[in-house]
């Protein structure tokens, strides 16, 4: 009869980011600490694509799948986090491509998912908390009209937050502080001024892990 072996080491939980820039996820990474603060959190380098991958997105997340197990080699996977801009404003269509994505990832992963399918761009997720904007750039106010809306219909907001003729302009480069600036001392997200219903999917999907 074979004596009982030893357990392994326990692997340490990590959560893996990936997405289209850096930048977008610098911005989900320090979302996510305010959700799992002590997980560490591991962002894939490579870009990636899949909202324009109707009939490539089962080969794209397949190679999806390979960087994951790639960065998660030493740990145990506690969570996958995925990034896409959706470039328009048409609620029927950001349904269809959050459910094609989301079952895809579903049927291939095992471990808790997130999809960040931010309409129309992540700024328009930035844009609920306009006093981070002033935090980073005392002279960056966001106008009346874009505080306490429903931002999901906000069309192009890079070039919204680029019409406000704020000196210096808003660079992509700055969303990650932004987003920092938007966690209260507490570490947790501050309460967003108005609305957009891509946040909300996705801050809901973490918190149901």
């Amino acid at each position: 009869m074979k004596g009982k072996g030893k357990a392994g080491p326990r692997k340490n939980p990590v959560i893996v980011v990936a997405g289209e820039s850096n930048f977008d996820r610098e911005v989900l990474s320090h979302l996510l600490r305010a959700f799992r603060p002590n997980t560490k959190i591991v962002n894939i380098k490579e870009k990636t694509y899949l909202r324009e991958a109707d009939k490539e997105l089962t080969p794209r997340i397949d190679r999806l799948r390979t960087l994951v197990q790639g960065a998660s080699a030493r740990a145990e996977l506690a969570g996958i986090v995925v990034h896409v801009d959706l470039d328009l404003v048409n609620e029927e269509k950001y349904h269809e491509v959050r459910a094609r994505i989301k079952n895809e990832l579903e049927n291939t992963f095992e471990c808790p998912l997130a999809v960040a399918l931010a309409a129309f761009e992540m700024e328009a997720w930035l844009m609920q908390f306009p006093s981070a904007f002033t935090k980073v750039n005392s002279t960056w106010v966001l106008k009346a009209r874009y505080q306490g809306c429903d931002l999901t219909k906000v069309h192009d907001p890079k070039k919204v937050l680029r019409e406000h003729s704020w000196r210096p302009a808003y660079d992509v480069s700055d969303a990650p502080r932004i987003m920092e600036k938007a966690l209260g001392d507490d570490g947790k997200v501050i309460p967003p001024r108005g609305r957009n219903q891509s946040y909300e999917d996705f801050v809901s999907e973490l918190a149901a892990w």
